[in-house]
């Protein structure tokens, strides 16, 4: 178990940041998925919620990337292919002197710090589009997160398990090895945005799907005493992800992401977090 109280925190003081940042430079960006529902329902994170989720224009997300370090507090690093050697695709704002670690990057020699997720709008032109986009980023994901491991490691479902081996042979050691992890989210990345840049009015973010038109203009939320941009249109953005997004699930519906191992007063490099499995003090 977990201080989910003091995580919660924790992930506002880089929510703050990231704001401030983003006010400075012009940014736009949009609280969004739990965030955005909590701010609405309970005006302050879901109860149960260990994280924070933003979404961006790809114009605000290059920007964002391309000059936010500059002004984010030292504590703070953007976790993105084009400063780290990371397995994400889409970026994280991860604070280094914490560590929340994830079951599936055990090992692996990244900044594992508490963080909040960026995730840019993909605009499409319809939902056949959508068909053939939601295949195309199911074989990455695939093939990204098998490339490692640790996450092949995680993997139950016993029909899975094997296609996780094969796909780790192939890609990680076989003869269509990646040998270059960042060209090849580099290349993702480019090609979703060029995609977008060519889209209409039909977009597609982590799952919710819904009209360009329910992220036109902002509105500012209060979240935990604070106040943080989000779509105007709460209702529409909420409605399509969610549903009937009023009705409170039943706990066996309340979810967290299941950390292996957080400490909210320390960042561990690769070489601790190993020591500390071998010794019993992370249960793997």
């Amino acid at each position: 178990m977990f201080d989910l109280r003091g995580l919660q925190l924790k992930e506002l003081e880089i929510l703050q940041a990231v704001h401030d940042a983003c006010e400075k430079l012009g940014i736009e960006y949009y609280i969004a998925f739990g965030t955005l529902l909590g701010a609405v329902r309970h005006k302050g994170f879901i109860p149960w919620d260990d994280d924070i989720d933003i979404v961006m224009t790809y114009e605000n997300f290059d920007r964002f990337i391309n000059e936010a370090p500059a002004v984010l507090p030292p504590n703070l690093g953007i976790q993105h292919w084009k400063y780290e050697d990371c397995p994400n695709l889409f970026p994280k704002v991860r604070d280094k002197n914490t560590t929340f670690l994830h079951a599936e990057h055990l090992g692996l020699d990244i900044n594992q710090g508490v963080f909040i997720d960026i995730f840019p709008i993909l605009v499409l032109n319809n939902k056949k589009a959508l068909k053939c986009e939601l295949r195309k980023e199911a074989l990455f994901n695939a093939v990204n997160r098998c490339l490692d491991q640790s996450f092949v490691d995680t993997v139950k479902r016993a029909s899975s398990i094997r296609k996780a081996k094969i796909l780790h042979a192939v890609f990680s050691k076989g003869l269509f090895k990646i040998r270059n992890r960042r060209k090849f989210i580099a290349r993702e990345e480019n090609r979703r945005r060029k995609l977008s840049n060519k889209g209409n009015d039909f977009t597609y973010v982590d799952n919710c799907i819904g009209p360009l038109s329910m992220w036109n203009g902002r509105a500012l939320y209060e979240f935990e005493g604070h106040e943080f941009w989000g779509p105007k249109d709460y209702d529409t953005v909420l409605k399509y992800h969610y549903g009937d997004y009023m009705k409170i699930p039943p706990p066996e519906q309340q979810r967290t992401h299941k950390p292996l191992f957080v400490d909210l007063e320390k960042g561990y490099t690769k070489d601790e977090i190993l020591d500390m499995v071998k010794s019993g003090n992370i249960k793997v």
